[in-house]
Formats: C-alpha cells, sequence, structure tokens
C-alpha cells in the first residue's frame, strides 16, 4: 500500500517539476543574463538571452556526442531515443555541437560596437569557440551562485534591486563617482570594496575568453561598493543594489535624483532614449549659464515643448515615468528650485547667496 502512495507522490513530484521546468529555466536565464550584463534595454534582451542559452546548451552538446542517447533524453524529457539508431543521433549531436559556436560568432560579432574593425567571415566565425566556451563556464557559474543568492537574500530578509542605467567607458567610472558622493551626502557611506568571487569569477571568464566581445557589457574594473549591509555594482547597463529592503529604497530614490543630471540614461526604450538625451541637451544647455538660465523663456519653453511629446509618445509607462521625473527635475532646476532630496543647493541659489544685492 505504502510503495503506490508513494510512486503516486514522486509522479505528481516529476509532473509538478516538469510544468515548471520552462519558467524555472527562464527565471534563471534572466538572473543569469543580469547577473553577467546588468540590466539589458528591450533591444538587447532578445540578444543577450539567446547567446546564453546557446552557450548554455553546448555542454549537453558535447555530451551527446559521447552519450547521444542520455543527452537527447535530458534535453527532450521524452523517450524517443530508442527509435532512432544511435549512430544517427551522434552525428545529429556533433553537427549541432560544432555549428552552435560558428553561429555565436557571427552573431555576437554582428553587435560590435558601430566603429570597430570589421574582420574576415572566417575569425568571427572562429572567434565564436572561445566566446562559447566563456559563456558557458560563467552560466554555469550564474547558475549555481544566483539562485543561491536569491534564497540566501530572502532568509536574510535583504532587497535586491537592478536600476536600469545605461552607461559607456568613457562616463562610466563618472557615474560611479556620483553615486559615492550622492550616497555620502546622506550618511551613507559606500568604500570601494573587492566583488565576491561569483561576481568576479563569471565576468573575468567572459573578458578572458571573449575579449572584445563582451568589452561594452563587462568593464574592465567593475566598480563595487560596500556600506555595511549595503552593496552596490555598476555594470555598463544597470546598477545593483542588495542590502536590507528600506536602505536598497532611499538609496534607489537618491541615486535617481543625483544621476537625472549625468550622461547616463535611466530608460530602456529607444523612443524613451531620445527624449532622454533631449533632456540631458537641455542640461547641457542650462549649465552653460546656471545663474542667468534660471527663469529663462527660452528653457521654460523647451520643458514645456518636451513635456507635450511626452503626452504622445509611445513608450511603457515605466519609462514614461521616468523621464517625466526627469523633466520636473530639470524645470525645478530652470525656476530656481534645486531638487527635493539632494542637500546640494542649487549654483543659482549659491551665487544669491554670495551676492545678497545682485537679483
Amino acid at each position: 500500500m505504502l510503495l503506490p502512495l508513494g510512486m503516486a507522490i514522486l509522479q505528481a513530484l516529476l509532473t509538478l517539476i516538469s510544468r515548471s521546468a520552462g519558467k524555472i529555466l527562464n527565471a534563471i536565464f534572466g538572473w543569469a543574463v543580469r547577473a553577467l550584463f546588468g540590466q539589458p534595454s528591450p533591444k538587447e534582451q532578445p540578444f543577450l538571452t539567446g547567446v546564453v542559452a546557446a552557450a548554455a546548451a553546448w555542454p549537453i552538446l558535447l555530451l551527446g556526442v559521447a552519450f547521444p542517447k542520455v543527452a537527447a533524453l535530458l534535453v527532450a524529457f521524452v523517450p524517443f531515443h530508442n527509435r532512432a539508431p544511435g549512430w544517427v543521433i551522434r552525428v545529429i549531436w556533433l553537427a549541432l555541437a560544432l555549428f552552435v559556436p560558428m553561429i555565436v560568432g557571427l552573431v555576437v560579432a554582428s553587435k560590435a560596437p558601430e566603429g570597430s574593425l570589421r574582420e574576415p567571415t572566417w575569425k568571427r566565425v572562429a572567434r565564436g569557440w572561445p566566446i562559447t566556451i566563456g559563456l558557458a563556464a560563467s552560466f554555469l557559474v550564474m547558475f549555481v551562485t544566483v539562485p543561491g543568492l536569491k534564497i540566501a537574500s530572502i532568509v536574510r530578509k535583504r532587497r535586491q534591486e537592478q536600476v536600469p542605467l545605461v552607461t559607456h567607458s568613457s562616463i562610466y567610472h563618472e557615474v560611479a563617482r556620483v553615486i559615492v558622493e550622492t550616497l555620502g551626502r546622506h550618511g551613507i557611506e559606500l568604500r570601494r570594496a573587492k566583488p565576491g568571487w561569483w561576481i568576479t569569477v563569471p565576468t573575468t571568464i567572459l573578458l578572458k575568453l571573449g575579449g572584445d566581445a563582451f568589452r561594452g557589457y563587462v568593464p574592465d574594473k567593475l566598480e563595487y561598493f560596500r556600506q555595511g549591509p549595503l552593496e552596490a555594482a555598476l555594470y555598463p547597463s544597470g546598477l545593483l543594489l542588495r542590502g536590507p529592503k528600506q536602505l536598497v529604497a532611499r538609496a534607489h530614490g537618491l541615486v535617481s535624483e543625483a544621476l537625472t543630471h549625468t550622461e547616463a540614461l535611466q530608460t530602456l526604450d529607444a523612443n524613451a532614449q531620445i527624449l532622454e538625451k533631449r533632456i540631458h541637451s537641455l542640461w547641457a544647455l542650462f549649465d552653460r549659464d546656471p545663474v542667468g538660465n534660471v527663469g529663462s523663456d527660452e528653457m521654460r519653453a523647451a520643458v514645456d515643448h518636451l513635456a507635450h511629446e511626452l503626452t504622445e509618445v509611445d513608450i511603457p509607462y515605466e519609462d514614461w515615468q521616468i523621464i517625466y521625473r526627469e523633466l520636473l527635475q530639470l524645470d525645478r532646476e530652470v525656476m530656481g528650485q534645486g531638487q527635493l532630496l539632494d542637500a546640494r543647493r542649487t549654483v543659482y541659489s549659491m551665487h544669491q547667496a554670495a551676492h545678497p544685492d545682485v537679483h
């Protein structure tokens, strides 16, 4: 009686796992992509997820060359391995194992930054092998560590947030400086620290084996900081904050406000980024004469024009909120009011304090 009952329970568990496998794998792939590259834009998400998925599957393809039926059963979860001769399945696995790195090399090369030296096709194909090996090894580390870190955060009642923040090499370290200085003014004294091995090992593997292919996603030296229970890691496409829920939320708010007055992009949608770059241009115009531009009809008209465009643009609501907030921040500065959270005074107010007789 107990044996059939135990088998029924085991079968129910296996059915539940198989039904949830897709969702679990999607979650792990998402975590791995964000852990390796930060928060990608919607345009980059399919590319990075696809490349990571192909590289993660590659070791299984190699396993299939030696043990084709076992690998086929592992991947398919259906017993079709007895319907075809072993040598046929082995040939299929061998072809896939050779084919996947070539595709990875060509796809990654197609995403090279503008102005990069165009390499011959054979070199792009050959480069796919070290890139695939690097991604597969990095994913293996992420596959083990990221879910564990998630569980540890839940047990320790910590919060982990990925703040969208698109930077580039020329401003990456400057953005890190702004983050540290802003939080420091509010009593959160971050100190540069050595990242944990679960961060350094995957990124080191990518840079060593992938080289320039991932230079735009993984910095040579990751900006990583700690202050007690709070951790902050800046990727080229996102800021990771981990720590107590209230502290993370406070840091997120302060950083979001301060980084509006930088070249970093906080939106991910392409249309939203066009508007955000125009806001940056207005900040640059304002900074040329921060005293004379306070109350400027030209500046106010420019802000109003962007606000009108925001009512008509087709962008996700999350990005719409960010653009709306950034416009409000710029508008406050134009009106000489400064920011709400940051304790710094505006250039205009400091000028007025230094020259009280000048109006």
